[in-house]
């Protein structure tokens, strides 16, 4: 009669492969080698557009001026990007620089996004980490930001914010 003997490294390799597996499954995004390229539109759930509140077709985001003030629709997100490994274009917030560069920040739409009162709805609002500071060439420089994208409901100095990015890279828009 042979005896099972519990070897921990073969169910640490189970539980990993298990975990890996059902990530990939939830996030397929994050098993591809490239990033999807977002939109700001992208991150507006249907209930936000404005040609479908309004029953106009009107164009969903006007980036030449500062958005109307924050709505209750405004602090809506779309919880399917959650986990999604993304590329957007912006404009960078620096919230703390040192002398190496930023390593958090707020990404926003247009130039002037939450110097400007009212900010910009949450749902156009990213809080970006990353782990090397980024040091920007000038200030409102257009940048990508590539990264794994959240869900985050939080408020900072400038203004509530509706998702998280963990950024692997922040590159200048060309």
């Amino acid at each position: 009669m042979k005896h099972f003997v519990f070897n921990r490294r073969a169910a640490l390799r189970i539980a990993a492969a298990s975990t890996i597996t059902f990530f990939m499954r939830d996030y397929p995004a994050l098993a591809a080698g490239e990033p999807r390229d977002l939109l700001w539109e992208d991150l507006l759930p249907e209930i936000d557009s404005p040609s479908q509140s309004s029953g106009m077709s009107t164009p969903l985001l006007d980036h030449s001026s500062p958005p109307p003030e924050q709505s209750i629709t405004g602090k809506d997100v779309v919880h399917e990007l959650a986990g999604t490994r993304i590329r957007i274009p912006g404009y960078i917030i620096p919230l703390d620089y040192n002398g190496e560069g930023v390593k958090e920040l707020i990404l926003v739409p247009y130039v002037g996004a939450c110097i400007h009162v009212p900010p910009p709805p949450p749902n156009q609002l990213i809080l970006v980490r990353i782990e090397q500071p980024y040091n920007p060439r000038e200030m409102f420089e257009p940048v990508y930001v590539t990264g794994v994208l959240g869900i985050l409901e939080e408020e900072t100095d400038l203004a509530e914010v509706g998702y998280s990015l963990q950024a692997e890279a922040i590159t200048p828009y060309e």
